[in-house]
């Protein structure tokens, strides 16, 4: 059974740094989720480099406002994580006074997937949860000092992470 949801669809976008945007005029349009497509499953890796103590407030924005749409549209957030120096541990690069690395892995079902991603509202439509999404990447993107991307395919492992402390 398939369900049609009415959200509203902008027709332009631009993407800066990361960032996707619309105009602010668009008009609604109607947009419903197709069955999932297969693909061969890729996983992005993205870096920031931003300002300095920025990071609680960065993750926050993701979390809370881009991610939720993100997973509505089909990509799987794997994680963010900011680079901090291991004490007592060689060989690891020093971090930079002037600013905090982050690293963000998503997947994706295909790179078509992806592709279509840079597009979202044709996927998710332009409603409230758009709106937040839009919210949080524009506060991303003024945090954003520089940010590049890689893509990577293979194969996902079976097993979940599980911690299992040594015991004496």
């Amino acid at each position: 059974m398939r369900f049609l949801l009415v959200l509203l669809a902008m027709p332009v976008f631009a993407q800066t740094r990361g960032a996707v945007t619309a105009p602010q005029d668009a008009k609604p349009r109607a947009v419903r989720n197709d069955v999932a497509q297969p693909g061969e499953e890729v996983v992005t890796i993205r870096y920031f480099r931003i300002k300095k103590g920025a990071f609680d407030q960065f993750l926050k924005a993701s979390q809370e406002d881009v991610w939720p749409f993100f997973d509505k549209i089909g990509a799987r957030m794997i994680g963010m994580w900011k680079v901090f120096e291991a004490e007592g541990v060689e060989g690891q690069a020093k971090s930079n006074p002037d600013y905090d690395e982050v690293y963000l892995s998503t997947r994706s079902a295909s790179l078509e997937h992806w592709k279509a991603t840079r597009n979202p509202v044709a996927l998710g439509g332009n409603g409230p949860d758009w709106q937040r999404c839009q919210r949080g990447l524009a506060l991303r993107q003024s945090l954003t000092l520089e940010t590049h991307l890689i893509f990577l395919k293979g194969g996902m492992a079976s097993n979940a992470p599980l911690f299992m402390p040594g015991v004496k």
